[in-house]
């Protein structure tokens, strides 16, 4: 008996103790789960709506992770102005000013490193764990003029081996597009956003033609700045095609082959290619860009380019 009652003063104290450091567990679990519990939904709302309030035609609203969806249904009025990039590069942010930018505040310094240029708020709006950020555009950052701006005034034509084969003469005003007549009639030369590199990209629709033709598509830059960036490639839904086959390009600068390249048939990559335009003349520059399907018959090669003038601080200092 007295065996007994030994072992139990002994397994109390055990068994007390084992008591606090569960409930301590417990506890520090608990907290782990509610800091990290979604935001409430009206702390969302209530970000939206003003962000909705404060919104301008130059502007570009993002939320922070891009997956959140608890504000978009509240961001319907001006759902023009959503910014559905994961990475955006500094080109996607053609002619904008502002970025309002919806996040939890424990998020907010993700959100300002996905920007491709470093900028500070101007306004920060709370609501519980949820912020708005206002979010201005450097100047020295903005971007201003694309290819798409220039696609009116384009010289597109097919081409083969020989030289110049048929020209597209027929501009649509109603669908901004250059409808070529023929064999490749359906496939019209126009400005679209589709999705490259897992974003969707503002660029210009082009399909290669079969056989061994290539399409041409010709451009003046009147103010060629220090830098042009030119980005080419296969959207994602051709990219992930079984029966699509590699597309080839070629880039010209005043009728100077000055790259080639070889895109693979599952690759949506949105590769930059930077020319340096600072020793040339001040003049106008010609740019051409020539697009083939390495297959005689092309299945869905949906093919999207687009370049922008760029100063050298904006080359070098954007996040790419």
């Amino acid at each position: 008996m007295t065996t007994s009652n030994n072992t139990s003063v002994k397994i109390g104290p055990l068994i007390a103790a084992g008591l606090i450091l569960l409930g301590a567990i417990f506890s520090l679990s608990a907290q782990c789960v509610f800091k990290n519990a979604p935001s409430d939904a009206d702390n969302w709302r209530d970000a939206a709506e003003l962000a909705v309030e404060l919104s301008e035609p130059k502007d570009a609203i993002r939320t922070h992770p891009s997956w959140t969806e608890a504000p978009l249904p509240h961001l319907r009025p001006v759902g023009n102005l959503l910014h559905r990039h994961h990475h955006p590069l500094l080109e996607d942010f053609y002619r904008i000013d502002r970025v309002l930018i919806l996040t939890e505040r424990r998020r907010r310094s993700q959100a300002l490193a996905r920007l491709p240029f470093d900028g500070a708020p101007t306004e920060t709006h709370r609501f519980g764990d949820v912020e708005l950020l206002v979010i201005p555009v450097p100047e020295s950052m903005r971007i201003d003029g694309d290819l798409v701006d220039l696609l009116p005034d384009a010289e597109v034509y097919y081409g083969n081996p020989e030289g110049r084969d048929r020209p597209c003469r027929r501009w649509s005003q109603r669908d901004r597009a250059w409808i070529c007549d023929g064999r490749d009639a359906g496939a019209m030369v126009r400005p679209i956003l589709l999705e490259l590199d897992d974003d969707p990209r503002r660029c210009i629709q082009a399909y290669p033609p079969s056989g061994d033709r290539y399409l041409s598509v010709e451009m003046t830059l009147e103010k060629p700045s220090d830098i042009l960036r030119v980005r080419a490639g296969l959207d994602l839904r051709s990219a992930r095609l079984e029966r699509g086959g590699d597309v080839k390009y070629r880039l010209f600068l005043d009728d100077e082959k000055v790259e080639e390249v070889l895109v693979d048939a599952q690759d949506s990559s949105w590769t930059p290619h930077d020319f340096d335009m600072s020793q040339r003349d001040d003049g106008p520059v010609k740019l051409r860009i020539e697009v083939e399907s390495v297959a005689d018959r092309p299945h869905h090669r949906r093919f999207c380019f687009n370049a922008w003038p760029l100063t050298d601080r904006q080359a070098q200092n954007s996040k790419r």
